[in-house]
């Protein structure tokens, strides 16, 4: 049912400020349970594409898409399309060290912060699958810095699976993971001077390290 009313959404038949119908009307028009319903429209609020109101006035209405729903449809459409790894370390490649430029010049200290929290988390642990959820959260987190709201949203939406896909906890060794943890450093340095060239060039450096550990380069 999701699926149909994202389509929908996404398509235009179903305009912004448009409420839907109420649940028990959908359930029936869709032939599922009112369970069902409230699970699918709890998935589209996630993803930004429905708000719901509580109160006289209220139900569920088509939200104008922004930054989390183009994320929701990148997530999804890389996740399921199979693009080879390569593909995926060429586009991380050509964004993500622009995106490193730019926040040289723009980011907070409070993502300075961030940034370093992250690092710190992924010196310490032993536990791959927390060091690869820190590590996407790091680069994620550039993009936001970026003041950019087009690089932020595919970003964001490229990380999850492009990591599921390149991230192989059995292919990447200690090595490389300590390795990663040393080429943060630079980034971090780089942005915490405000020199856009050296986070460009650390990050280049650094995708293309990656790219050469899982194949994709």
């Amino acid at each position: 049912m999701a699926a149909d009313v994202r389509a929908r959404i996404l398509s235009g038949e179903l305009p912004v400020g448009r409420a839907l119908p109420p649940e028990r009307e959908l359930a029936d028009e869709q032939g599922v349970s009112r369970t069902t319903v409230r699970a699918a429209l709890t998935l589209l609020e996630a993803e930004g594409l429905v708000v719901r109101r509580v109160g006289r006035g209220g139900g569920t209405f088509v939200s104008e898409p922004g930054t989390r729903a183009v994320t929701s449809a990148l997530q999804r459409t890389v996740g399921m399309s199979g693009f080879p790894a390569v593909d995926l370390a060429e586009a991380r490649r050509e964004i993500e060290p622009r995106c490193a430029a730019f926040a040289a010049a723009r980011i907070s200290a409070a993502q300075l912060a961030d940034l370093r929290d992250l690092q710190a988390i992924m010196a310490r642990t032993r536990d791959r699958a927390e060091f690869f959820a820190a590590n996407a959260r790091f680069h994620v987190l550039i993009a936001e810095a970026s003041g950019n709201a087009v690089l932020s949203a595919v970003i964001s939406g490229l990380v999850v699976p492009i990591r599921d896909v390149t991230d192989d906890p059995v292919r990447i060794r200690e090595q490389e993971m300590a390795s990663t943890v040393r080429v943060h450093e630079l980034i971090i340095a780089a942005l915490s001077d405000g020199d856009s060239d050296a986070a460009e060039a650390a990050m280049r450096a650094h995708l293309s390290a990656h790219a050469d550990v899982v194949g994709g380069a």
